[in-house]
């Protein structure tokens, strides 16, 4: 008597089928949880942007001066997040406990800080002021929704930041 071996296993068939249908799935996917990761990381740079200005309004209303900028001349003077001086001050001062730093935090995807002498830019006041932005969003949708304001009758920031803000002292202007 001779015994019949049986094999079992997928079929080259069942195996292109599967393959075809988890191709379909990543490629549906994949996108929509990219989309997702971006406005995760927006959101936290919009909430960096807010705790990062109320330490520096924080820090105005008890030394009665704004953290210093440490001009960075590559980026056009601005003290910028990932060489971390003006964020730095603020931790080591007590007013932030983290240090808030873009969650790409490189050379297109950072925060950016300047100190003005009072009246630059036609800016009205007699005390110096402070400029703090998000240079960049990476979804278009969530920069249409979360636009800063600052400006001044000689510049408007506005236009060069995905989110601005900025104050004299107390006042924001």
């Amino acid at each position: 008597m001779q015994s019949r071996i049986v094999k079992r296993g997928f079929t080259l068939i069942e195996l292109v089928v599967v393959i075809s249908v988890l191709a379909i799935l990543s490629g549906v996917l994949v996108p929509r949880v990219t989309n997702h990761m971006k406005s995760a990381r927006d959101a936290r740079r919009l909430a960096d942007i807010k705790t990062i200005r109320n330490a520096v309004e924080q820090y105005y209303m008890d030394k009665g001066e704004f953290p210093a900028a440490n001009a960075n001349a590559l980026f056009g003077g601005w003290d910028v997040s990932h060489d971390g001086n003006f964020i730095t001050v603020l931790q080591e001062s007590g007013y932030l406990e983290d240090t808030p730093s873009d969650p790409i935090n490189n050379a297109t995807y950072h925060y950016r800080y300047h100190v003005y002498e009072a009246g630059t830019y036609s800016c009205d006041g007699t005390e110096r002021f402070f400029v703090l932005g998000v240079r960049n969003f990476e979804s278009a949708d969530f920069a249409r929704k979360n636009k800063g304001f600052f400006r001044c009758s000689g510049r408007n920031w506005s236009s060069e930041f995905a989110y601005v803000a900025g104050g004299s002292g107390l006042a924001a202007e």
